[in-house]
């Protein structure tokens, strides 16, 4: 019986190890980084209105997140706003 209780709390474990490998720094500003480069379609360093919609997302949040209101979401803008109200995913 002792030899089962080992594995099962291994198994128990996999979604907490899951967890704390989501919330390591360094891999969530990597997969943020990958996610901007995959939004970013033209390739420019910034995200339009048009490349921000395409992918899925609202034009209201663009517009709340466009500090400087030029128009781009830059990667300083998206991570200021990311301290502001914390990242959530």
């Amino acid at each position: 019986m002792q030899r089962l209780i080992l594995p099962v709390v291994m198994i128990g474990m996999v979604p907490a190890v899951s967890a704390m490998a989501q919330t390591d720094p360094a891999a969530r500003i990597e997969k943020a980084r990958a996610a901007f480069a995959a939004t970013d379609t033209n390739k420019d360093g910034a995200l339009s209105l048009q490349e921000w919609t395409a992918a899925g997302r609202k034009e209201r949040g663009f517009k709340m997140i466009d500090a400087d209101r030029d128009g781009k979401l830059t990667p300083a803008e998206l991570k200021a706003i990311a301290d502001k109200y914390g990242a959530r995913r």
